[in-house]
């Protein structure tokens, strides 16, 4: 049954559902999915009162931010999802994200998270690193586990509908 998410393996489930709807013109790789997660971390830096877009004026929309903050983690569950199929051993380090997203306590960060340190943990980190960036960003933001989940929840319905209209 599909259902709101209530934790990040609920996200996983319905991104895997989400990518198997998507009929793409050709497969899709890893280095797609990074490209894209880079391209979502960008997009939601636009939305932020730091964007590094210093010429530009726009009143800022919480909201608008974290509806860019969630397809970042859009991209995150496609890339766990892709590395499961291509390797049983990924399956310990999901559940070690999966934990993390549940209970943020047990972070330990080595540097201060920050929009290009989450860029550089996508490019040559590890999925790890991405996560505990992503989660010290919602933290900072004021974002809750709850939020992201409602706001995947509602974007998840929303590119459900996409779907043979916007997109194959």
């Amino acid at each position: 049954m599909i259902k709101r998410p209530e934790n990040f393996e609920d996200i996983l489930k319905l991104q895997k559902h989400l990518d198997e709807s998507i009929h793409s013109s050709r497969e899709r790789t890893l280095e797609d999915i990074k490209l894209s997660l880079i391209a979502e971390v960008i997009e939601f830096n636009e939305e932020t009162p730091e964007s590094h877009k210093t010429w530009k004026t726009k009143p800022y929309d919480k909201e608008k931010e974290l509806e860019e903050f969630t397809d970042i983690w859009f991209f995150l569950a496609q890339m766990v999802n892709f590395k499961l199929e291509i390797s049983d051993s990924f399956v310990e380090i999901k559940n070690e994200i999966t934990k993390l997203f549940d209970d943020r306590t047990n972070l330990k960060l080595i540097y201060q998270p920050n929009i290009e340190n989450l860029i550089m943990s996508v490019l040559y980190g590890n999925d790890f690193q991405i996560l505990q960036n992503l989660i010290i960003i919602s933290y900072n933001k004021g974002y809750t586990k709850d939020d992201i989940l409602n706001c995947y929840w509602e974007k998840w319905q929303k590119n459900m509908q996409r779907i043979g209209k916007e997109w194959n």
